[in-house]
């Protein structure tokens, strides 16, 4: 007999793993969306009453939330609350990305662009041959990653982001990709979920030569060509969210 993600999550609960209790918590929603619990328009509950009926965190929460939106499993409407998606709330590309989330995402790519790219440079100057065999073991795992699979190929995404600031040798840098851990990785979903197969795997081929490009200026020791590098993998998303929030306000 198969345990359903609830009693699941209760088995977990106590091992505080955060990206296991995410994952069922993601499953627990779905289980409850698909029993019919929360009926296409139903408002799903508050942060806190989510959070003691599950047991966890408010991270844990909002990670679970933001992927059943890639999803096109919830709608956020503004100033109201989450709601279940109903069957003509859930359009094709990006046009399921809510306002707060599309703009937060504008935001923190604002600041990655201006910390990240200098960072690369210092990872280029600095970089230890530990760290730079760290860095490609990184990239070598991006490559592995099911591209069908956004959660993965984020989260691979941000290891490699991480693995360029140790590159830097200065300890801010990667505290502060840590602080917007959570951010980043809500972003990096956002542009990991691609709605058709064949576009999904050309963007990521793209990604991963985007990636390629610093780590060999990083490898290289070659500090402009790795700010390059950094600023326009960053600045291709900026720009296409900038497009897309210019086009909602036409």
């Amino acid at each position: 007999m198969t345990l359903d993600a609830e009693t699941l999550l209760k088995s977990a609960a106590s091992s505080g793993k955060r990206r296991s209790l995410t994952e069922l918590v993601i499953q627990a929603l779905n289980d409850k969306i698909d029993r019919g619990e929360y009926a296409p328009g139903a408002k799903l509950p508050t942060e806190p009453e989510l959070c003691t009926e599950f047991g966890v965190s408010r991270t844990v929460i909002r990670e679970a939330v933001a992927s059943l939106k890639l999803g096109r499993r919830l709608i956020a409407r503004h100033g109201v609350g989450v709601f279940v998606a109903t069957a003509t709330e859930q359009p094709s590309g990006m046009g399921f990305i809510d306002s707060n989330t599309l703009n937060n995402s504008m935001h923190v790519l604002e600041l990655r662009i201006g910390v990240e790219t200098e960072c690369a440079a210092y990872a280029a100057q600095r970089r230890s041959a530990a760290h730079l065999r760290a860095l490609k073991e990184v990239y070598a795992r991006m490559e592995i990653v099911a591209v069908d699979d956004d959660a993965e190929c984020a989260r691979a995404d941000f290891e490699f982001h991480l693995a360029v600031a140790t590159c830097s040798e200065n300890p801010h840098f990667t505290s502060i990709l840590r602080t917007l851990g959570q951010e980043i990785i809500i972003d990096l979903r956002l542009k990991h979920a691609k709605a058709n197969p064949k576009e999904r795997k050309t963007y990521i081929r793209r990604i991963q030569r985007e990636h390629g490009d610093i780590l060999d200026a990083i490898e290289k020791q070659d500090e402009s060509a790795a700010r390059r590098a950094m600023r326009r993998h960053l600045n291709e998303s900026l720009e296409r969210y900038h497009n897309l929030s210019s086009t909602r306000a036409e």
